[in-house]
């Protein structure tokens, strides 16, 4: 076979299995031990099958810099690939901080008028009290609550945690939990 499709099929190996090695990884981390052994089983059919048929026969043929970029390149969009696939299938949720010295009032009212539940509590610090305002929401609201956020206070502080065992509690674009 010519150099070209070789290239394209070890490009499309790689992919899969970078893909599918990332994804395991992700859920995994994320304590699904049956989805990732899953996962796992097929990771490790799609490896030996790519690594005795393709690789062998592209070495059998001759390496050369298209084959070695064709790998790198399948190796590195299975990695993005995968993440995204990962984000995409995220459930999870996390709590969000916003501390805002000056505008924590317009905040909080703004977010609740988009329909986020906030949680007030007082805090002190180095330059003295501070209102902390938490939001439980899921990760793919986040991006949308901090933009809302930074167009009030540029300055603001956002940090963010997933929850585990969350149980109860009023969360944005999902159903109450009482």
């Amino acid at each position: 076979m010519n150099i070209l499709l070789w290239s394209v099929i070890i490009f499309i190996s790689a992919l899969v299995q970078v893909l599918i090695g990332t994804v395991r990884l992700i859920v995994m981390v994320k304590n699904k031990k049956i989805l990732a052994t899953l996962i796992g089983f097929f990771e490790s059919a799609a490896g030996l099958t790519i690594a005795i048929t393709v690789v062998s026969r592209a070495v059998k043929e001759g390496i050369n810099i298209y084959i070695i970029l064709s790998y790198a390149a399948g190796f590195a969009l299975g990695l993005y690939v995968g993440i995204h696939i990962s984000q995409l299938i995220s459930k999870d949720i996390l709590s969000i901080n916003i501390f805002s010295r000056f505008h924590y009032e317009e905040i909080e009212n703004f977010l609740r008028d988009k329909g986020f539940g906030v949680t007030c509590y007082y805090g002190s610090g180095k330059d003295g009290n501070i209102k902390v305002l938490n939001i439980i929401c899921k990760r793919n609201n986040f991006t949308e609550l901090k933009s809302f956020v930074k167009k009030i206070d540029s300055k603001v502080l956002v940090t963010s945690h997933p929850l585990e065992g969350l149980s109860g509690g009023f969360i944005y674009d999902i159903k109450s939990r009482i």
